[in-house]
């Protein structure tokens, strides 16, 4: 990886990582390289369903908002990128009770080995920081 993917991959993390959700209601998921989109579409529209039953609706709206936000998004995006794709979706309004949901996704520099889909109250950025981690020592 070169210096200047790395820069990128590190500023983007940075941005993430200062968002925190009130509830588990920032969803992340990691695409594999080679893996189908319109599985992972599918499969968040599922969860979409399963999010009616959140007791909270505040985080059950946000939930909601951020998974159809995230699938539009995706279906923009057609195709798996050749090293995979992770995408991240949620509300990251300062005040409760405000909503400003936002989709971020990238191609990271390195292909994706793993899938996860997951909701919490910050963003899943392992993945990617293990990215930044010096691989080769001389």
């Amino acid at each position: 990886m070169d210096e200047k993917a790395k820069y990128e991959l590190r500023k983007f993390i940075d941005e993430l990582s200062k968002y925190k959700g009130r509830h588990t209601e920032l969803v992340s998921v990691y695409v594999p390289a080679g893996y189908d989109l319109n599985k992972i579409i599918s499969h968040l529209q599922q969860e979409q369903s399963t999010a009616m039953n959140i007791k909270s609706a505040a985080t059950r709206k946000n939930v909601i908002a951020a998974l159809e936000r995230m699938i539009q998004h995706l279906k923009v995006i057609g195709r798996t990128p050749p090293n995979g794709l992770a995408v991240f979706s949620g509300n990251v309004a300062e005040k409760e009770g405000e909503q400003d949901i936002k989709v971020w996704s990238i191609e990271p520099p390195e292909p994706l080995k793993i899938r996860i889909y997951r909701c919490d109250k910050r963003f899943i950025l392992e993945p990617l920081e293990d990215m930044l981690e010096v691989k080769e020592t001389y």
